[in-house]
């Protein structure tokens, strides 16, 4: 017993060695033998483990778990296109640090859909049915979809009230297959009683106040979704729970528990250390700075249904002209439901100090004020729609005579289609800023500004994502009185830095020298901004980014032809951490390539 221990135990190190010394090895080459129906390119997209090629940038480590992943994968794919019989084998060779992979696939004969019996649907079109579970005459008959698929079909149900909705599917499979969808719907289900579990803070009576539904409601899938999405997002629950309960003796009757799970209700405190991107324009991070933060929160502060967000924070930007510590500190007040009343609401209050750009030995200039905001937010948060107020002061010493006073009214909407807020692929984003200064709210200066964001995203290849970006904004009403605080409030369109023109340094493709020959940010009061870049892996968590960006700022948006637009061309390094890469650029002008830049940021530049 003792010996077949022993050897059981070195086989068992044995393979575990020569599976980790496998993992060291990158594969060289895939090969697929018997597949007469589709090109080694088709199939070689439902593979992990991949060959290196000009498009991935790097090599595919091996794995034999991915290996038999990728054979069951490929099955998959081949009964999903009708091939009910396919055998996939898999086996490798190894040739010193590499690895050959062959796949060989024995396909079967492929079935076809010869016809659909449906019985028992009355509350949903047969068409929807058979779309959704991918049954089509005539066409490769596709099992896979309908064991997918299925789910979709059972939630059009509940939202039509047929909440214990029952399938059985029966398939006959000779030369073609023939497909009987027995489905018994059962009666419509209403809602009876409901009640909320685990509340320990918030009463009960709040939570029921979300309640998309009421007592004799049919039951609806939406309504419950749209009560679970409502109560997450007032911010004081972790998680919700709808649990349905059967009612004995009832058929057609269902009572509703809302089970939550509160955070718990105590102050958060965070501190930062490191990088900080900074908002010297409004509404644009051109600079970089060294810093730290410290942060406060409370989520029921006092034991009310207001959350409470202070935060502190000290950076001191890198770029000449700048290079002064800038201190802020911001205390913010929220509730999703003041009052009751369905009105996401937020109160800020700000203070920031700084130096005037360029003025090194002059006073630091003091910004503080208020704003109010109402924020309604969709898509998981992402989007939204943000309508207030602000009003902020501005004075650089008990000297200064003429304190700014600023008021605006604003409305800005964030649409966000992406797949991914930190390293998009796929979708799109649109931005819309109107700020409304001065007129009946008062101050020392009236105009308006507008800025218009459209960005694009799309991967066409494997890990190669294609991104562009066009902004433009104009401003109405400036009148040159306001430009002898424009060095201190940056209120115009200015471009350069690395997240507009990177060939220029911050906020500097335009500039203007004062008396004493010092280069100051020259802004105007209309703005075009183009960028277009390719990204794609390098190896390990490296990456690189090829771009161009193009842009040109005016007095007057129609005055910007084609002809103005200056173009800049780069490169960049990013490095993949887990709350988005950072980044290393550099770009050079196309008109002079003397005008060059590096820079670094965090994220990528849009």
């Amino acid at each position: 017993m003792r010996k077949i221990k022993l050897i059981l135990t070195v086989f068992t190190v044995s393979a575990s060695l020569f599976s980790q010394s496998l993992n060291n090895k990158s594969v060289s080459s895939v090969t697929y033998i018997g597949n007469e129906s589709f090109s080694n390119a088709k199939l070689i997209k439902f593979s992990e483990l991949k060959p290196p090629s000009i498009l991935l940038f790097s090599s595919t480590s091996f794995d034999r778990r991915l290996l038999k992943l990728d054979a069951i994968a490929l099955k998959n794919f081949y009964q999903s296109e009708g091939f009910l019989e396919t055998i996939v084998q898999d086996s490798f060779s190894v040739n010193g640090d590499e690895v050959d992979i062959f796949f060989i696939v024995n396909e079967g004969k492929r079935y076809y859909l010869n016809n659909v019996i449906i019985n028992g649907l009355e509350s949903l079109e047969e068409k929807f049915v058979l779309s959704t579970l991918g049954l089509i005459k005539n066409k490769p008959y596709n099992p896979v979809k309908i064991n997918t698929n299925l789910f979709l079909v059972d939630e059009a149900f509940q939202e039509e009230g047929k909440l214990f909705a029952r399938y059985d599917i029966q398939q006959e499979i000779r030369d073609s297959v023939l497909i009987t969808l027995n489905i018994e719907e059962g009666q419509n289900i209403y809602i009876e009683n409901s009640w909320v579990s685990e509340t320990d803070l918030i009463d009960s009576i709040y939570v029921r106040k979300e309640f998309a539904f009421k007592k004799g409601d049919l039951f609806r899938k939406s309504l419950m979704d749209k009560t679970k999405r409502t109560l997450l997002q007032a911010g004081f629950f972790s998680s919700v729970s709808i649990i349905t309960h059967p009612i004995k003796d009832q058929d057609s009757l269902i009572n509703i528990e809302v089970k939550i799970r509160e955070f718990q209700n105590r102050g958060v405190q965070d501190l930062d250390i490191g990088y900080e991107d900074i908002e010297y324009v409004p509404g644009v991070k051109s600079l970089v700075g060294v810093g730290g933060s410290i942060r406060w929160t409370d989520r029921m502060i006092f034991g009310t249904k207001n959350r409470f967000d202070a935060t502190g924070s000290v950076v001191i930007p890198s770029e000449e002209g700048f290079i002064f510590p800038r201190f802020s500190f911001d205390t913010k007040f929220s509730n999703q439901r003041p009052f009751s009343l369905k009105l996401p609401t937020q109160i800020k209050i700000f203070y920031q100090q700084f130096k005037n750009f360029g003025d090194e030995n002059g006073p630091y200039v003091r910004r503080f004020g208020l704003q109010y905001s109402n924020i309604f937010r969709w898509n998981k948060q992402r989007s939204f729609f943000d309508i207030g107020f602000r009003f902020e002061l501005f004075d650089e010493s008990d000297e200064f005579q003429d304190q700014i006073e600023q008021r605006k009214f604003k409305i800005h909407l964030h649409q966000d289609n992406r797949d991914n807020p930190m390293n998009p692929t796929k979708g799109n984003v649109l931005v819309f800023q109107l700020d409304a200064y001065g007129g009946p709210l008062g101050g020392n200066r009236s105009y308006t500004k507008y800025d218009l964001d459209f960005r694009q995203y799309a991967s066409f290849l494997k890990n190669v994502t294609i991104a562009g970006r066009i902004n433009a904004g104009t401003i109405t009403g400036w009148s040159s009185d306001y430009d002898q605080y424009e060095t201190i409030l940056f209120e115009k369109f200015y471009l350069g830095g690395s997240n507009t023109l990177r060939a220029w340094k911050p906020l500097q493709f335009m500039t203007l020298k004062n008396n004493q020959g010092l280069e100051y940010p020259l802004g105007k009061t209309a703005k075009i901004l183009m960028n277009w870049e390719i990204r794609f892996p390098l190896f390990w968590k490296l990456g690189g980014v090829l771009f161009y960006d193009g842009g040109f700022i005016a007095d007057k948006l129609e005055s910007i032809k084609k002809e103005n637009i200056e173009w800049n061309r780069g490169l960049g390094l990013t490095f993949s951490l887990p709350f988005g890469p950072i980044r290393i650029d550099y770009a050079e002008s196309l008109k002079d390539p003397s005008i060059k830049q590096f820079h670094f940021g965090f994220l990528y530049s849009f």
